[in-house]
């Protein structure tokens, strides 16, 4: 067995056990049809994942039992299969057959105990496969522009909203061109409260301001709330539409019983030797066991012993630090684990399905990444790199006549920035097609006229559901799955995504992660009675500002630092609290800011400026929680630190706060080129 296969079949036991508990969920809340489709989507991803990359690394008996599995999933997906207990027992058997071929490793098809199971699923698939087709019915009973986008399995989804009692609407959206991916966003949520979004298509077509989607969407009951809430987002319409139930077509089965079983929750919990909650408990309890030491000795000091209990102190301090970075170390995992999967399953996969010469190169091989958020970027990664080899990386033939080597390079890469982990994949390929991207939003009717999108916003446009330019559907794209998973999983994590292209050159997808946890040192300053954190690597320097100082930079906005000349800014400002008007105290303090060199200078085109601040407190080593799915929504925070004191400050991005000023209405540019 190869390094490839052991690591595929550590990973694949960890996703057999998550597919047991998906199975329990399942039998419990088969009758509740939302409850059951993401269940049962989520194991048909699971059930894929494993078949190819089973398939590559030559674990046959593997590969041939997922091969099946999904089968009878794409039936129940089609409404074709009812979940019933003989069901939901083949499937639990295929789960156990799948862990026991991967407890054999590489092994011929055909052992012992697999081909009952595979012949149980085999004839399942095949009996769903007589059903036919989904009645024509309800397709032409929706308007015609809709009916056309929509798959078989949208069609399915449609049609159980209906037998289920829910009604169907379209609610059509315009957006306007500066905002559309945030207030898109909103919408999905408010929307997915009480009813469940199909569909997303294209819309009719709009104002060279705006840009429009409609989304077929299913509930009972609409409120007028629900409708006050979206329309504060943007131009929303919405109409229902008169479907007769016996449009949906005859059912291929009849309806399962209810359930008597309580709900089950769906939170997975993530482990890395332990649970991480007991984790994140130990590392608490360490700094508040610090804290209480500390006090305790400083309630003993007295003049005569004040230095011993200094000494003391910092090598209590010392020791607490290293045991933190310990118990945090045991939530990461390299990201060498996750980019090889990556380059293993998805890569070097498309590359032979595209008859492509790739060649993969992997950079920041040692750095940890929480292992959740390994979790949460395990498939738009695969989706990245497919995208990256699919549709970025010319043929051998193209990238000759172009001028460039037969072989296309993709990389991953990944780096630590205070609390954040970047993770990027770039490719030399011939870049994203803007004029393509402009000319389908046109096409479609997403906007009136292609010809006013900005780069920024065709960029954001590829990261939304239902939009594509593909010609063509291949076994690894074209399947209703496109850019827009990436942008959900950063924002359940609480992460950004970029890209930049450069036509010829390539496109470098960049996703930006908060750390759940991280040990930073931090520069603590005061504004306006807070106490927040800036990383120290981008403090350069401070000291404290005179009147006559301070009345110069009111007339230049810049400061003259040891002959150098910064442009001024005021975190009062950046935080939107009012400035200062004491008379009488001492002036604030500034400290020099240094900019990231992986982000664009954000302060007119200055790798360095200067911020002035009430006043610096100095220096701490601080752990810094992430904000999880939250951080989003708070441009400029990194995270959130407990002091020795026990008060809590936020952690600052002098960048992305800078940033933020910049677009004051919160949105930030996609491309960095």
């Amino acid at each position: 067995m190869n390094d490839e296969q052991s690591q595929f079949i550590a990973d694949a036991h960890e996703i057999v056990e998550r597919l047991g508990g998906d199975l329990e969920q399942l039998r419990a809340v088969r009758a509740r049809g939302p409850k059951r489709r993401e269940l049962a989507a989520r194991i048909f991803r699971r059930v894929h994942t494993l078949k190819g990359s089973a398939g590559s690394l030559d674990l046959q008996n593997v590969s041939l039992i997922a091969h099946e599995f999904e089968g009878v999933l794409d039936g129940v997906r089609l409404g074709r299969i009812e979940i019933s207990d003989d069901v939901l027992d083949a499937f639990e058997d295929a789960s156990g057959a799948i862990a026991r071929a991967l407890a054999d490793g590489p092994s011929e098809p055909g052992e012992p105990g697999t081909d009952a199971v595979v012949e149980r699923l085999h004839a399942l698939a095949e009996k769903s496969k007589k059903q036919g087709t989904i009645a024509s019915g309800l397709r032409s009973a929706l308007p015609t522009e809709v009916a056309r986008a929509l798959s078989e399995y949208d069609l399915q989804h449609a049609r159980e909203a209906i037998r289920e009692g829910a009604k169907l609407f379209i609610v059509a959206a315009g957006f306007a061109l500066e905002s559309f991916d945030l207030q898109f966003r909103e919408l999905s949520k408010l929307l997915g409260q009480s009813g469940e979004i199909i569909a997303t298509v294209p819309g009719e077509p709009a104002n060279a301001e705006e840009i429009n989607f409609r989304l077929l969407y299913a509930a009972e009951l609409v409120s007028n709330e629900t409708v006050r809430l979206a329309s504060a987002l943007g131009r929303i319409a919405l109409d229902e539409l008169k479907i007769d139930p016996a449009a949906a077509g005859e059912e291929l089965f009849p309806g399962a019983l209810p359930s008597t079983a309580p709900p089950t929750p769906t939170v997975e919990r993530v482990t890395v030797r332990v649970e991480l909650d007991e984790l994140n408990q130990l590392i608490s309890e360490t700094s508040e066991l610090f804290r209480e030491t500390t006090d305790a000795l400083e309630s003993l000091s007295t003049p005569a012993n004040k230095p011993a209990v200094d000494v003391a102190g910092a090598r209590l301090r010392r020791r607490c630090v290293e045991l933190e970075e310990r118990l945090i170390k045991l939530r990461l995992v390299p990201c060498a684990e996750v980019f090889e999967r990556t380059v293993t399953r998805a890569g070097q996969t498309a590359a032979r399905q595209f008859g492509k010469q790739v060649e993969f190169e992997i950079e920041g091989r040692d750095v940890g990444i929480d292992k959740s958020l390994a979790d949460a970027i395990a498939e738009p990664l695969l989706h990245l790199v497919r995208n990256a080899v699919g549709h970025g990386i010319e043929s051998a033939e193209a990238r000759i006549a172009a001028g460039k080597g037969a072989i296309g390079k993709v990389k991953l890469a990944a780096f630590n920035e205070g609390s954040h982990v970047h993770i990027t994949v770039t490719d030399d390929g011939r870049g994203i097609d803007l004029d393509r991207i402009a000319n389908s939003a046109t096409e479609y009717g997403i906007v009136n006229s292609g010809e006013g999108l900005s780069m920024d916003q065709c960029l954001r446009l590829i990261f939304r559901p239902g939009f594509s330019t593909a010609a063509e559907v291949s076994e690894l794209s074209g399947r209703g799955i496109g850019l827009d998973i990436v942008d959900r999983a950063m924002e359940q994590a609480g992460g950004q995504v970029r890209v930049a292209t450069e036509a010829g050159v390539g496109t470098t997808f960049v996703m930006m992660l908060p750390a759940a946890l991280a040990l930073v040192d931090c520069v603590l300053v005061q504004s306006d009675d807070q106490v927040y954190g800036i990383r120290s690597a981008r403090v350069a320097d401070h000291r404290s500002l005179d009147p006559p100082e301070l009345a110069n930079i009111g007339r230049t906005n810049t400061i003259d630092w040891n002959g150098e000349k910064l442009p001024v800014l005021s975190l009062r400002s950046l935080l939107s609290q009012a400035e200062d008007e004491a008379e009488g105290q001492r002036g604030p303090d500034v400290i020099v800011c240094q900019a990231d060199a992986n982000h664009r200078a954000p302060s007119r085109g200055q790798d360095r400026f200067a911020l002035i601040v009430d006043s610096v407190y100095g220096k701490q080593e601080t752990l810094v929680r992430g904000l999880g799915r939250h951080a989003a929504r708070w441009l400029g925070v990194s995270g959130a630190a407990e002091l020795l004191d026990g008060n809590v400050a936020l952690v600052l991005d002098v960048d992305h706060l800078t940033e933020a000023q910049s677009y004051p209405d919160g949105v930030k540019e996609t491309s960095q080129g």
